[in-house]
């Protein structure tokens, strides 16, 4: 297709209420396309989608009223991170990013709430939220290393790393998890790392210096106590969210010590409560006796460029599980609601 002209219409997997996936995601063969983009914005032509769990967690969470007052639309696309190509530019977007150029990132959160998502053929990005893809990554990998990759990005800019700093990265086989793994280790931490049994080569493959089997040691907060209450972290990087990992981290996080929490995985308004009640209640009054800090991601192109610097220096990978069909997306999805993904999970939404 020409990079001038625009279908009248495209498939986007769209939904107009709340609930899971399975209950709300339908395949819309005449979805409207957006219009050429004005000021520094980009239409986007979409190669790959990495899946968030964050996304499927908010169409769960946010009423439908809320995503109309944001955008004054009744139906919207999930998902935020992307692979494709620049089909049409706007007056002011930079030179380097003109039409048929490769690139990757990740929606603004305003976007996400909008309901204005990438899983579909085409949609509008701000160019200040893309980067080039590197020129030997493959579509897969490229959309999964925005979202995942800031947002560890982030995890670690909490911390003080430095050779031999004890760092235990729960949940290092998901999306988030390897890249935070591969990130600490790159900073000279020494990093345990939790997954599943399953799991282990892989995590160790990305340079962890111990590997613990969550599930064959469960309950983790009482094997953790147990082998490392001698030597007890400085960080807990919690890519799940499990409340019971720091209500027991006295046990095996040092007292001056901080977990860092980006997984809501109990439920995102439980989460949000709990991070309160984490951050700000008194140990007088029952509250643990560490720090504790939750974090979000704004994501950027800047942010973006630097991961991929990283990967064409081989300081980086992106650990892709399995990639999906356009037509497959439930399934996709079924596969990351069941929590055992090695690393994203990607679905191809087009040649381009």
């Amino acid at each position: 297709m020409s990079y001038s002209t625009l279908p009248e219409s495209q498939r986007a997997w769209t939904f107009s209420s709340w609930g899971l996936p399975r209950e709300i995601l339908a395949l819309n063969l005449s979805y409207a396309v957006p219009p050429p983009p004005v000021r520094a914005d980009l239409l986007i032509r979409v190669s790959h989608v990495s899946l968030n769990p964050g996304c499927y967690l908010a169409m769960a969470a946010i009423p439908p009223l809320v995503r109309r007052l944001v955008s004054g639309n009744t139906t919207y696309v999930p998902e935020g991170e992307f692979a494709g190509v620049v089909h049409l530019a706007g007056p002011a977007a930079p030179a380097h990013l003109q039409p048929g150029v490769r690139v990757f990132g990740c929606l603004p959160v305003p976007k996400l709430v909008a309901g204005a998502g990438t899983l579909a053929e085409y949609f509008i990005i701000p160019a200040e939220s893309v980067a080039l893809v590197p020129p030997a990554m493959g579509w897969a990998e490229a959309a999964g290393l925005a979202g995942g990759g800031q947002t560890a990005i982030n995890m670690l800019r909490e911390t003080t790393l430095r050779a031999g700093t004890r760092v235990l990265v729960n949940g290092a086989s998901g999306g988030v998890g390897t890249m935070v793994v591969q990130l600490a280790k790159s900073q000279g931490a020494y990093v345990v790392a939790t997954c599943s049994g399953a799991n282990t080569a892989l995590v160790r493959s990305l340079g962890a210096d111990e590997v613990v089997d969550y599930r064959a040691n469960a309950p983790l907060p009482a094997h953790l106590a147990k082998t490392y209450g001698a030597q007890p972290f400085a960080y807990i990087l919690d890519c799940v969210g499990t409340q019971a990992l720091f209500v027991h981290s006295p046990g095996y996080l040092a007292p001056d010590g901080l977990l860092v929490n980006v997984g809501n995985f109990e439920g995102a308004g439980i989460t949000i409560w709990r991070a309160m009640l984490n951050t700000y209640l008194p140990c007088i009054f029952g509250g643990v006796p560490r720090r504790y800090a939750m974090i979000s991601t704004t994501p950027n192109g800047e942010k973006a460029a630097g991961l991929a610097r990283m990967v064409e220096e081989g300081q980086l990978r992106v650990v892709v599980d399995e990639v999906f069909e356009f037509e497959d997306a439930l399934k996709a999805y079924d596969r990351m609601i069941a929590r055992n993904a090695k690393g994203k999970i990607v679905v191809k939404v087009q040649d381009v």
